[in-house]
């Protein structure tokens, strides 16, 4: 039972990276002069969780639901959060929760 849900988030996880990774490319193509520039938006569907780490939530009682290459998923009931592994740098965000996506987003 746990493989399956290890293999969904790391499909989401990537499709994630790709879908985030297309618009970028698409604002940087410039307009042909006397067209007018189409506004790009993107689907978020993550929050940032400052102060937070991955230490911080299994101590709460969140469960190691997938381990990936510079990551780790963490669920506790409907709460899931994806944590950087590794050493980070002071002030830096460890750990992103999964929200519903919110369309109309600024990319990045």
């Amino acid at each position: 039972m746990k493989a399956p849900v290890a293999i969904a988030l790391a499909f989401l996880l990537v499709g994630t990276a790709h879908a985030q990774q297309q618009p970028a490319a698409q604002q940087q193509q410039q307009p042909a002069p006397g067209q007018q520039a189409p506004s790009v938006s993107c689907m978020s569907q993550h929050v940032e969780a400052p102060g937070v780490s991955a230490a911080a939530l299994i101590g709460r009682g969140y469960d190691i639901k997938a381990a990936i290459p510079g990551g780790l998923w963490v669920q506790k009931d409907r709460e899931v959060y994806f944590c950087n592994s590794g050493r980070a740098l002071d002030n830096e965000v460890l750990c992103w929760r999964l929200r519903e996506p919110v369309k109309g987003q600024p990319c990045q």
